[in-house]
């Protein structure tokens, strides 16, 4: 579910079937500046950067447990588009 609504919302999310999700969001200081704003919002998520990463390819990583409530899941997505709608990364 998550995976799908993340790619719906204009994310690209690297493709699996794992509980892990990164969403690529380009530069290393977006990332960063993604999850500090994510955080604000309710959702921790780790930002990883070059070196980490390839050059471009920095991401955010979500984990998702079946912990989460479809209510948590909703939490977490509307989140993502607002940070990522103020980034313009969507």
């Amino acid at each position: 579910y998550f995976r799908e609504q993340i790619t719906e919302a204009g994310f690209k999310p690297l493709a699996g079937e794992t509980p892990i999700v990164p969403i690529i969001v380009g530069e290393t200081a977006a990332a960063i500046q993604m999850s500090d704003l994510l955080l604000n919002e309710g959702v921790f998520v780790t930002g990883f950067g070059f070196p980490v990463v390839p050059q471009g390819q920095a991401r955010v990583r979500c984990q998702v447990s079946a912990a989460h409530t479809r209510a948590d899941l909703d939490q977490a997505l509307a989140a993502f588009r607002k940070v990522g709608t103020r980034l313009g990364l969507i």
